[in-house]
């Protein structure tokens, strides 16, 4: 079903393509590059073409259309939407309606979806653009709900060497190193319309040679998306479980809110950026030796994206709210009850389309709800836990095709507590491959 999508969707263009081009003839070498890139398969090289190219002043419906056929078959349907809807002011308008219709259904929004095929469909377009519009009609008027479902997934394998394998929580050190094997699953399937989906995820680190360390993580869960004012809002109820060394570490049930707004409140000043605002509550109960972990954590976050040039920047920050039961020996008290908060910047550049470089940084500040009481010498010490965190990442990744990519990174972690036994750093290095279906 996706492939016969695709199909349709670039059939379409290219019934028209030739017409806008040999009336907006276009020398520009960035646009060639993109229009060989992708016809060589070479999506993400394209898209780097074809912004270049915008950024350079080129702003033809030639361009538009490869700009928003590349966003399309990379996913990025947001971005696809904006393009088309620019479109919608020329004499390409019913072509630039035709594939909203796509765009739409690819979102799961089917009645919005319908709206634009019927307006694709009407007198004023091309007989060629009806003809397409009408056969979209006619096809969801016979679907089978199973038609409508779409999923996809990710795969990651990697291995690497930690120079100071975390213990539990992340932020204990063990003194130990030891290589290490990553795998990490995850996917989402979407039924119907679209509006809810069902998601899972796992993931897994073995220390071959410091089994206890060894670290599992399962999730599954149901979303729901839903149109909320000028934006969209995915709600998500989750069920997780860890597992440390082989036991039982913690099972978490957790309500997460993301709300994507049309136009970010920074969009007057800077055009193309996209941005989120997120929450979620857990409630956490812990394993078999771990009921200190029982409790709830509530998180609050913001994030925002912007493409310029060759580069992708990226800006997070996250505030945390733990109410843990703490843990409480015959003299000695610890505090699992951190107050963080984390801000985070990436930026990546594409030397090409296949090959990107970036680096990646975040500080965070943690401050433990209640006073560690510490057994010092003969003496019993009260000191509250502050921590500040500094982490540095450096990477790479190569598109071998469309699907699969080869990545390496190394980071480095720096953590200093008031309490000198959470004083630590870290370092570790990273090769893998992951593939996205």
């Amino acid at each position: 079903m996706r492939r016969s999508r695709f199909a349709t969707f670039f059939i379409g263009l290219m019934v028209f393509a030739g017409v806008s081009l040999a009336k907006e003839p276009v020398r520009d070498p960035r646009f060639e590059a993109g229009v060989e890139a992708f016809n060589e398969g070479k999506l993400a090289e394209a898209r780097v073409h074809f912004e270049r190219a915008r950024a350079g002043g080129l702003n033809t419906p030639s361009l538009l259309y490869n700009l928003g056929v590349v966003y399309f078959h990379l996913g990025q349907y947001k971005s696809a939407e904006a393009v088309f809807v620019e479109l919608l002011g020329t004499p390409h308008a019913p072509l630039a309606r035709y594939n909203l219709g796509l765009v739409k259904r690819e979102l799961g929004q089917d009645l919005e979806s319908r709206q634009w095929f019927e307006q694709a469909a009407g007198p004023d377009s091309p007989d060629k653009v009806q003809a397409l519009a009408h056969r979209q009609l006619d096809g969801a008027a016979v679907k089978s709900p199973f038609d409508n479902v779409r999923g996809n997934g990710y795969l990651s394998a990697a291995g690497g060497y930690d120079d100071n394998i975390a213990g539990t929580p992340d932020d204990a050190s063990s003194n130990q190193a030891g290589g290490f094997a990553d795998l990490l699953a995850a996917g989402n399937v979407h039924i119907g319309t679209g509006a809810v989906g069902l998601h899972g995820v796992a993931y897994t680190r073995q220390y071959p040679s410091n089994p206890a360390f060894d670290n599992s993580y399962l999730s599954t869960g149901v979303s729901w998306l839903s149109g909320v004012g000028p934006g969209e809002l995915t709600s998500t109820l989750s069920l997780a479980s860890s597992w440390f060394g082989g036991d039982a570490l913690e099972r978490e049930v957790r309500v997460d809110a993301v709300y994507r707004p049309d136009q970010c409140v920074f969009s007057s000043m800077l055009s193309g950026i996209e941005c989120s605002a997120s929450g979620s509550i857990s409630t956490i109960k812990g394993g078999n030796g771990y009921s200190a972990y029982d409790g709830e954590m509530l998180r609050l976050g913001a994030s925002a994206e912007k493409g310029l040039g060759n580069w992708v920047l990226n800006g997070q920050y996250r505030f945390e709210v733990n109410d843990r039961e703490d843990l409480t020996t015959q003299q000695e008290f610890f505090s699992v009850s951190p107050l963080r908060n984390l801000v985070s910047a990436e930026a990546r550049y594409y030397l090409s389309g296949r090959f990107s470089l970036g680096g990646r940084a975040d500080v965070r500040y943690s401050r433990y709800k209640d006073d560690h009481r510490l057994v010092s010498g003969a003496n019993v010490v009260a000191e509250r836990r502050t921590d500040n965190r500094l982490r540095g990442v450096l990477l790479a990744e190569y598109s071998l095709t469309r699907q699969w990519l080869l990545l390496a990174e190394w980071s480095t972690l720096n953590n200093r507590s008031t309490i000198e036994r959470y004083d630590y750093s870290r370092r570790e290095v990273m090769v893998g491959i992951e593939a996205v279906f």
